[in-house]
């Protein structure tokens, strides 16, 4: 089985924004990228859906029914979008979630889920010279400007350093 990448919706929708999420498919190189039920459907209540609906190698996925992790009160605080990536990374061994969300990715860790956030992944790009320094100064500017997305000083410094 191959390595499998699973996208929740805020990782989804910046980089469908800016129309760069073949930067998540060809840095891990993948053939697909998958997106829970949930997810795709908060995407199709936005502009963003024919962008996705374009991209033959975005597939929809549900989670295992089997694969329920403890309901405990923070797991089920969580978006519905959130749960259901979780939920499809367990059900794929060896997966990595891409998401945003501190408390989600901590509750994912808890549960034996690996996660990265846009930071760590425009990072992982640069270290590897996937991308370039002008690349991910690219990047960033367009994330600020079509997704508003913050980045914290630390990280910033890191990527433009």
């Amino acid at each position: 089985m191959s390595f499998t990448i699973v996208l929740d919706t805020d990782f989804l929708s910046a980089f469908l924004k800016i129309e760069q999420l073949h930067l998540v498919k060809d840095f891990y190189g993948v053939e697909v990228l998958r997106v829970p039920v949930a997810v795709y459907r908060e995407v199709s209540l936005t502009n963003l859906l024919p962008r996705l609906a374009a991209l033959q190698w975005v597939e929809v996925a549900a989670p295992e029914p089997g694969e329920r992790p403890g309901h405990g009160p923070d797991f089920v605080d969580l978006g519905k979008g959130e749960q259901e990536a979780i939920q499809l990374s367990l059900s794929s061994p060896g997966s990595l979630l891409l998401m945003n969300d501190l408390k989600a990715r901590r509750i994912a860790h808890r549960l034996g889920v690996d996660t990265v956030d846009v930071p760590a992944f425009l990072l992982s790009c640069k270290a590897s010279g996937f991308l370039n320094p002008t690349k991910v100064r690219e990047v960033i500017e367009a994330l600020r400007e079509k997704d508003r997305y913050g980045f914290r000083k630390e990280a910033l410094d890191r990527l433009l350093s």
